[in-house]
């Protein structure tokens, strides 16, 4: 288990479609460094991080789901969920745009519309098939990181222009007094 690098634009491991992951001690292993990886980001904290991204061109990929403690409604509760080779079942018709930025794309924010909903075959550790529901947030980084596992940047498919992130603070900051 290490703490990687996490690639950046232009490398070509980002734009490639990554291939099929056994289920072997490399996986367990990947799988463990993108956990400590994608724990280590701080600044932006990342929700995601699929193997391309720390240089290795499998399809596994690490998507944080965030839920309310219910013993504290003021924490919140992290949850890592491993996929390994997954697949996009089904989706719902409903969209939402929304802002997304990326690590390996830093200061570099756009508006993209995805599924509220989907629905995900994929493989734990150990091979064993599993079907995930998903909405909202989670089901939005999951889109984002199948899309890096096929060699897909959200850059292109930014709705409008792009922003820094002071930019984007600074047009969230109008819209809340606007509001």
């Amino acid at each position: 288990m290490a703490l990687k690098e996490i690639v950046k634009v232009p490398n070509k491991v980002l734009i490639t479609k990554a291939e099929i992951a056994l289920f072997d001690a490399e996986t367990k292993s990947l799988a463990e460094d993108l956990i400590q990886t994608l724990n280590a980001t701080t600044k932006p904290k990342g929700a995601g991080l699929a193997a391309p991204q720390i240089g290795e061109s499998k399809r596994v990929f690490i998507a944080k789901k965030f839920s309310k403690d219910p013993s504290d409604s003021e924490k919140e509760i992290e949850t890592n969920f491993i996929f390994i080779n997954p697949e996009i079942l089904s989706h719902s018709e409903v969209t939402d745009i929304n802002w997304e930025g990326c690590l390996s794309i830093p200061d570099t924010y756009g508006q993209l519309e995805r599924f509220k909903r989907v629905k995900v075959k994929s493989f734990d550790l150990n091979g064993n098939e599993f079907t995930l529901k998903a909405e909202g947030f989670f089901a939005r980084v999951i889109q984002h990181e199948m899309d890096h596992i096929n060699g897909v940047l959200f850059t292109s498919k930014v709705i409008g222009k792009t922003l820094t992130e002071k930019e984007l603070d600074e047009l969230q900051a109008k819209e809340t007094q606007v509001e």
